[in-house]
């Protein structure tokens, strides 16, 4: 079995390979990719819809579309600009800071039957306790960076 050097290879890969470079530098020139260097880093633009990428372009390959969620998002969904530092609490949808306490006295109060019910009320607790400790983490950050702004 003879192996395959770079003298006997077929020539329609050369061809191919030709092919393919001018594919690839007509897409560079498309999306003016040589330009790409000169756009500050400051600018940002957010795409929350999937597109088909370049290789698929370039492989010729034909996509189904495929609904990457099976709703609509919210109205106005692609506006919002949200940051874990603009709220004062992890989870808010847990209810006010009384309704979590009440939550956790009930959790307390409520009797295990069996040892699952126990390992579940165990792993419920452990779960307030780091929502509490990551709530208080995101008020100190939150305070850190008003300090900062204020000077």
């Amino acid at each position: 079995m003879a192996g395959v050097t770079i003298d006997n290879i077929d020539i329609g890969v050369y061809f191919q390979y030709a092919r393919r470079m001018q594919m690839i530098e007509q897409i560079n020139r498309q999306y003016h990719f040589e330009e790409a260097a000169s756009i500050p880093p400051q600018i940002r633009m957010v795409d929350y819809y999937p597109k088909l990428s370049e290789m698929d372009m370039l492989l010729g390959i034909v996509p189904l579309h495929t609904p990457w969620a099976y709703f609509y998002p919210p109205p106005l969904f692609r506006f919002q600009r949200r940051s874990p530092f603009g709220f004062f609490r992890v989870a808010p949808s847990l209810g006010s800071f009384e309704d979590q306490e009440e939550n956790e006295e009930k959790l307390d109060s409520t009797e295990c039957d069996t040892e699952e019910e126990k390992k579940e009320k165990a792993a419920l607790k452990s779960c307030f306790k780091q929502i509490d400790k990551i709530n208080s983490w995101l008020s100190f950050i939150v305070g850190r960076v008003g300090q900062f702004l204020q000077g």
